[in-house]
């Protein structure tokens, strides 16, 4: 089925594992041309676009620097005609320690604050001229975790607040330009990330959660792609301003 996004440039952060490493492969798989953004080594994501079928260019960013936001958003606005879309996945999230709230480390929580939140803002902001004349749709990975105050990670949870408080305001202030802007809010995701939160409890924890779903299966990076690829085409063209949970029903707003 040709969804509309053949041919769509479309940048995706965090492309190097995990979700967005499906998140780049489902574009591909759908005929655009995907723009990979990391701080990690993005060969691997490379060679699985390229595999199906998708156009694929692959640039370094580390988003707690300003200035490398900014340099890797003008060779990107330099290297295509158009930016079509751009998913803000990248987040510090793996390596991350479940804890009581008093025991976070104040550098720490600024990390967590500096990446998740100012640097979803700064992809948006250097990449907002491109994606104004494209009239073009944002997605940020949000989490279910904003949403229902999950304990143990207050410095990642509050950050994941930000992004749905910026989508909101973003979906606002670019609606005149024909930008659209929504959330993705994924629930507790079976990877290697969410693995090492907590250590030797992952599995009693991944038990206890997908009991809490209505679907009773792990959610997995690979289910957040099916809404992506529909919020940035144009059947969600009326859609904006939205935070759409994926997460087998563990959170129902």
């Amino acid at each position: 089925m040709d969804i509309g996004l053949t041919g769509k440039n479309v940048v995706v952060t965090g492309a190097g594992r995990s979700i967005g490493q499906e998140i780049a492969i489902g574009f591909a798989e759908v005929g655009a041309n995907v723009i990979g953004v990391d701080i990690i080594d993005l060969g691997e994501t490379g060679e699985k676009v390229t595999a199906a079928g998708g156009a694929w260019s692959a640039h370094s960013a580390d988003l707690e620097d300003p200035s490398s936001v900014e340099a890797a958003c003008k060779n990107i606005m330099a290297d295509n005609k158009s930016i079509d879309a751009l998913v803000n996945n990248a987040a510090l999230y793996g390596g991350l320690k479940m804890m009581p709230m008093d025991k976070i480390d104040l550098d720490v929580w600024d990390k967590v604050m500096n990446i998740n939140v100012r640097g979803t803002y700064l992809v948006v902001r250097n990449l907002m001229p491109a994606l104004i004349e494209a009239k073009g749709k944002i997605v940020n990975i949000a989490s279910g975790s904003a949403l229902r105050g999950s304990p143990g990670l207050m410095h990642y949870v509050a950050s994941k607040g930000a992004v749905i408080g910026m989508t909101r305001s973003m979906a606002t202030e670019l609606g005149g330009h024909g930008v659209t802007v929504n959330a993705v809010a994924p629930g507790f995701v079976a990877n290697e990330a969410s693995q090492g939160l907590t250590d030797d409890m992952y599995d009693k924890y991944l038990e206890m959660t997908v009991m809490a779903q209505s679907i009773k299966e792990p959610t997995e990076p690979k289910d957040m792609v099916g809404t992506i690829l529909y919020l940035t085409s144009p059947l969600a063209n009326s859609v904006t301003g939205q935070v759409c949970p994926v997460d087998n029903g563990l959170c129902k707003t």
